[in-house]
């Protein structure tokens, strides 16, 4: 059973939701959260640019390289990634991922089998940032981060009722069904006030990295030293790293 076939108070931990809103509102302004968003949008504006059906051809290796910048999980083994697949290849991959005729989730499952020489979470977060930056009206964001199918953690658990609808019998089908349970999210979000801090579904990611922050300043509080603590960056910087905006106001990134 799907998340489309079930009630939203199933589905939704209101209670939990608001609590993680209050908290990232304390421990940031919701004028610096909405700052996070408006660079969601130009993160979105330059991959959709660079990956245009028509401009993924005169995609180069140093194009490549500034979008894998952008992408927190996969920015440190972006030079790895590209020594571990022929460039051409990948860009074939890539092309067929965002551009193929087949359904999201078949062509999710190929991309998934064609990249090498990294791990499956960064290959899922490698995946679903190309499909949601460059058409983020019809894709979602999916990484470990937000739901980490063999843990159970991450961002999205935290204000669900249970994640067992989440899985899927594949990599692409889970895709889909993360997908459906962030419908349902957005949604409720909206009516109620706690993801409007980005246009479109941009304010739905930095309301679920801000919970992800939260739970992090939560846990590392309890496990680590006072000192250790102290080089945690404040919750907006930490918000901004972990959606691949950190360095926005900065410039282009550098490969």
């Amino acid at each position: 059973m799907l998340y489309d076939e079930i009630s939203v108070p199933d589905i939704l931990d209101r209670e939990c939701a608001h609590e993680f809103l209050k908290e990232a509102t304390r421990l940031a302004s919701s004028d610096e959260l909405r700052g996070i968003g408006a660079d969601l949008e130009n993160k979105s504006q330059l991959f959709q640019r660079a990956l245009a059906e028509d401009a993924i051809a005169d995609l180069d290796r140093a194009g490549l390289l500034a979008l894998l910048d952008r992408i927190f999980l996969v920015r440190r083994k972006r030079r790895a990634l590209l020594e571990s697949n022929d460039f051409y290849a990948l860009k074939d991959a890539i092309l067929d991922l965002l551009w193929g005729d087949e359904p999201t989730s078949l062509r999710f499952d190929r991309f998934a089998g064609r990249v090498k020489g990294i791990g499956e979470p960064l290959v899922i977060a490698f995946a679903s940032e190309l499909l949601h930056f460059t058409d983020p009206a019809r894709h979602w964001l999916w990484t470990p981060w937000i739901w980490d199918a063999k843990t159970g953690a991450g961002a999205l658990p935290l204000v669900l009722n249970g994640d067992g609808e989440l899985r899927g019998a594949t990599l692409g089908d889970t895709y889909e069904r993360v997908g459906s349970a962030l419908d349902v999210l957005d949604g409720e979000g909206r009516s109620s006030g706690f993801t409007a801090l980005g246009d479109g579904r941009f304010g739905t990611d930095v309301y679920l990295a801000s919970v992800y922050a939260v739970y992090m300043f939560t846990v590392f509080r309890m496990r680590l030293s006072k000192e250790f603590n102290r080089l945690l960056p404040e919750l907006p910087e930490l918000t901004r790293r972990i959606l691949g905006v950190h360095r926005s106001s900065k410039g282009s990134p550098r490969a």
